[in-house]
C-alpha cells in the first residue's frame, strides 16, 4: 500500500486543492482540449504576424508560446510546460511554413548609378 501511495505522489501534485497528474503527455489530453489549444496557437500566431509583420521564429516563438500558455492556465487544462512547448512549437513551425511570408525573397537591392 505504501508503494502505491509513493508512486501516486511522484506522478501527481495537489494544485488548487485538486490532485493532478504531473507527468501527463500531450496525447493524454482530451481531443477537445487539444483542439482548443491548437486554435489558440493559430490565433496568437495571426496576432503576432499582424503586429510585427514577420513570422515568429526561434526566440520570438516563445512570445506566442507564453501568450497561449497564459490562456491555458485560465482554463482547467493541466499539462507540463515542457510537453506543451514541444507540441505547440511544432504547430507554430507548421503555421510558419504554410505562411506566404515564409521563404519570401528579400526586396531587390537598389544600385546607384
Amino acid at each position: 500500500m505504501e508503494l502505491q501511495y509513493n508512486d501516486l505522489m511522484k506522478n501527481h501534485k495537489i494544485v488548487d486543492g485538486k490532485l493532478l497528474q504531473t507527468n501527463k503527455k500531450w496525447s493524454q489530453l482530451k481531443n477537445s482540449q487539444r483542439m482548443w489549444i491548437s486554435e489558440q496557437i493559430r490565433l496568437a500566431h495571426i496576432e503576432y504576424v499582424e503586429q510585427h509583420n514577420r513570422l515568429p521564429m526561434k526566440k520570438s516563438k516563445h512570445k506566442v508560446l507564453s501568450v497561449v500558455w497564459d490562456r491555458i492556465q485560465e482554463r482547467e487544462i493541466w499539462i507540463p510546460y515542457y510537453e506543451y512547448e514541444i507540441n505547440a512549437g511544432k504547430m507554430i513551425d507548421r503555421l510558419n511554413r504554410k505562411s506566404p511570408l515564409f521563404n519570401t525573397p528579400p526586396p531587390p537591392l537598389k544600385l546607384d548609378k
